[in-house]
């Protein structure tokens, strides 16, 4: 008879508690009265409190935020998927003198760490009165993010054979029908992808988005983390509350479009 529980099991269980351990906890701290967690921090609540999502929510003014966080990440998106998704194309098929530097180029800038960016950005941003806008926010990160997504949709680009987009130039579609009739279809995985993980990372990014945003009314979710932050004591269930509130909404995303995510892959890289 087989044994239920191999020794091999053990790291990967290890590895799943270090993982979801946490999040167990935080969610047990959101939903634990004042009181009880003063008491015990790491135990289960004995009753659920919901109350504190409620106030955690209207004190970090979340209303707002949320839709600040979508109007920057939605942008993002749609900047990155054309722009990475034109300079991929003419990367991997189109041939071209300068690629190989533009290449070389792209994977410099990801070697450099983003905080040395910050002052000369402050600066120019001050004077292009950039500073403290959602539109200055949208062109720092569609930089930040860009050269990754290039090289990422450039790796699926590649896979994809000339001789489709050969055949498509014979009946006559120029480089542009090439892209929207061949590639787009083709790379819907991949843009998913792009989507996905631009929409993570604009959501959680907090360095430039503390930096540059001073305004209450223009904070992102990530930077209304700090309301609950004191300097000398902090209130320890409704930075919990808080936490829940920041990380579901894109839990929620992530888990639906998984699914067609993995689908996409599953079809195959060439479709009729």
């Amino acid at each position: 008879m087989k044994k239920l529980l191999d020794w091999r099991h053990i790291p990967l269980i290890a590895t799943v508690a270090i993982s979801i351990g946490p999040l167990v906890l935080l969610f047990s701290n959101a939903l634990k009265p004042r009181e009880e967690f003063q008491k015990n921090p790491l135990g289960f609540p004995s009753r659920l409190e919901f109350q504190n999502l409620i106030d955690a929510w209207e004190k970090g003014a979340y209303g707002q935020a949320f839709l600040n966080s979508a109007i920057v990440g939605v942008a993002c998106i749609v900047i990155i998927c054309i722009s990475a998704g034109l300079a991929a194309y003419a990367l991997s098929k189109l041939e071209f003198k300068g690629s190989n530097a533009i290449m070389g180029f792209l994977l410099f800038t990801l070697s450099v760490p983003i905080g040395l960016f910050l002052v000369p950005l402050f600066f120019i941003w001050k004077n292009l009165n950039l500073m403290d806008s959602l539109m200055g926010l949208i062109l720092i990160y569609s930089a930040i993010f860009l050269p990754f997504n290039i090289f990422l949709l450039r790796s699926f680009f590649v896979s994809i054979p000339n001789e489709l987009l050969d055949s498509a130039r014979v009946d006559g579609c120029n480089e542009l029908q090439v892209i929207y009739r061949i590639i787009l279809p083709l790379a819907s995985p991949a843009f998913l992808t792009v989507v996905l993980l631009v929409g993570l990372w604009t959501w959680n990014e907090f360095f430039f988005a503390n930096a540059f945003l001073q305004s209450e009314e223009i904070k992102t979710v990530a930077t209304r983390y700090l309301v609950f932050t004191g300097r000398f004591s902090s209130d320890w269930t409704m930075i919990s509350a808080a936490g829940v509130i920041t990380i579901l909404p894109i839990m929620l995303i992530f888990m639906i479009l998984q699914r067609q995510f993995i689908e996409g892959i599953t079809e195959g890289s060439v479709k009729g």
